[in-house]
């Protein structure tokens, strides 16, 4: 190899590595979802000549993808369309590997850490001498080491956050987790003319469920209540606990031609709900309730208390007509 050409290898590897070294402070400064996401998903192949990447992450328990349900919001989860979820995975070594069409090469990446398999990433161009068996792969090797500490570092991070947002008793977010999904969409809606909708609803005569059938049920209740209101609506929906018994639902994108059937669909679920107290007993729940469709609008604020205290009238006003019902509110 002749000297000039020696001398253009050194300075592409010096090159490589430093564009290495940045992109790894900035994949260590990454704390949630999001932020990890996108620069695994759009900044790496923007940074390193490649068409595209792929990641592939073992969930046996699907905890990882419903975290990142969590985090993400609508716009954000599409990046979950380049990952697959899998209840397992074949261990690999790094290797060159057949690329799908349109692409031309592709290199796969184990992601390893601390004897824990996590997962591959692999790596696709339309170049044929992209990605060549027999090729160097120490640099790529060391970055998927650096992405694999940082993905468990995010999934401890975003397991704190989670816990400081979540009511522990019925896994819905507390209020100071539903109050940030609210004011997340809010902005979203100013900057994207975004809809969503409010429902918020109140279980009927639980005072009595707890009397009666004791505290242990009246706890049975309300977890059941929101595992009964996560099997109805959306991955994307949020379910906040605002205190006791009170409820509310964040439904994005939710078109307010659509909010009826929901509410009716979540009504009628609840009914059906199988609760049952220490002896056996069937214990009957309904809840009643007002819902809303929201619309933001550029330069216009509007609190999620303002929206729950005008919701809050309706609800009062279904329970005064009998229970067991949700109202609409009129838009403010």
């Amino acid at each position: 190899m002749e000297l000039a050409e020696l001398l253009e290898n050194a300075r592409r590897n010096e090159a490589l590595l430093k564009r290495l070294q940045a992109f790894e402070l900035q994949l260590l400064s990454a704390q949630t979802w999001q932020d990890f996401l996108t620069l695994l998903l759009e900044a790496l192949p923007s940074q390193f000549d490649l068409d595209a990447v792929s990641l592939r992450i073992c969930d046996p328990d699907g905890e990882l993808k419903a975290s990142m349900l969590q985090s993400l919001d609508v716009d954000q989860g599409a990046l979950l369309n380049q990952i697959e979820f899998k209840v397992t995975l074949p261990v690999v070594k790094a290797d060159v590997v057949e690329s799908p069409p349109p692409w031309r090469s592709g290199l796969r990446l184990p992601l390893l850490r601390g004897g824990e398999y996590l997962g591959q990433l692999c790596m696709y161009s339309s170049r044929d001498d992209r990605f060549t068996p027999g090729m160097a792969t120490d640099f790529m090797q060391h970055l998927a080491a650096v992405i694999a500490a940082c993905l468990v570092m995010v999934r401890q991070s975003e397991a704190q956050a989670f816990m400081a947002l979540t009511d522990p008793l019925t896994g819905a977010e507390n209020r100071r987790g539903f109050d940030r999904v609210y004011s997340r969409e809010w902005a979203r809606g100013q900057r994207q003319h975004h809809v969503f909708a409010m429902v918020l609803m109140d279980i009927d005569h639980f005072k009595k469920v707890n009397d009666v059938h004791g505290h242990g049920t009246g706890d049975r209740v309300l977890k059941n209540l929101c595992s009964t209101l996560k099997s109805t609506i959306r991955p994307t929906d949020h379910i906040g606990r605002l205190g006791g018994e009170e409820f509310a639902l964040i439904l994005p994108g939710c078109q307010p031609d659509q909010l009826l059937a929901v509410v009716t669909r979540v009504q009628e679920a609840i009914r059906t709900m199988v609760v049952l107290n220490d002896t056996g007993q069937r214990v009957p729940v309904t809840a009643s309730g007002a819902y809303i469709a929201v619309t933001p609008r550029p330069h216009q604020s509007l609190a999620a208390e303002q929206v729950l205290d005008h919701l809050d009238k309706y609800l009062y006003k279904a329970k005064a007509a009998g229970r067991d019902q949700f109202l609409p509110a009129a838009s403010n």
